[in-house]
C-alpha cells in the first residue's frame, strides 16, 4: 500500500486559535464527480455476484440520477450512495485510502495544494469541504497535515 505520511514534515498543527479558511475540495483542489468514487467502491465490491450486482445499480443510476438530480441535488447524491449500503465500515476506509492514493493524489492541482499547505504552515486552520464520501475525505486531510 502507498505511504501514508502527511506532506507537512515538522509542522504542529495550529492550536485553536487562528484564522479560520473553507476549501472546497471540488473545483478547487480537483476536478472529481460524484458518481466515479462510488463507481470506484462498486467496482472494488469483495464478492464476484456483488460486484456485479453493484455494476448494474450503477447502470441504472447512470440512468435515473438525471432525474433524481434535476428534482432534488441533495437527494440525487443520497440515492447515489444507496450503491454502497451492506458495505462495512472498515471495507469503505480501506477503498477510500486506495482511491485517494492510487486516483485522486496524482490529479491534485499543484498551485492550490501548494496554497493549502502555505495556508496550514502559516497557522490558519483549513476546514476541507465537500461532497466526497468521509472515506475519501479523510485521507485527503491527513495528506494536508489535519
Amino acid at each position: 500500500m502507498a505511504q501514508t505520511g502527511s506532506n507537512l514534515k515538522g509542522v504542529v498543527p495550529p492550536s485553536g486559535t487562528g484564522k479560520v479558511s473553507y476549501w472546497r475540495v471540488e473545483g478547487s483542489l480537483l476536478e472529481l464527480g460524484a458518481m466515479r468514487p462510488v463507481g470506484y467502491f462498486t467496482w472494488n465490491a469483495r464478492s464476484f455476484a456483488e460486484r456485479w450486482a453493484r455494476r448494474a445499480g450503477m447502470a441504472g443510476m447512470a440512468l435515473a440520477r438525471p432525474f433524481a438530480y434535476a428534482a432534488n441535488r441533495t437527494f440525487a447524491t443520497r440515492f447515489l450512495h444507496t450503491l454502497l449500503r451492506g458495505v462495512s465500515r472498515d471495507r469503505l476506509d480501506l477503498l477510500g485510502e486506495e482511491y485517494f492514493h492510487y486516483v485522486l493524489k496524482p490529479q491534485l492541482r499543484r498551485e492550490a495544494a501548494d496554497q493549502l499547505i502555505e495556508a496550514v504552515r502559516n497557522g490558519e486552520r483549513v476546514v476541507l469541504v465537500g461532497q466526497l464520501l468521509g472515506n475519501i475525505l479523510r485521507p485527503l486531510a491527513h495528506h494536508f497535515g489535519g
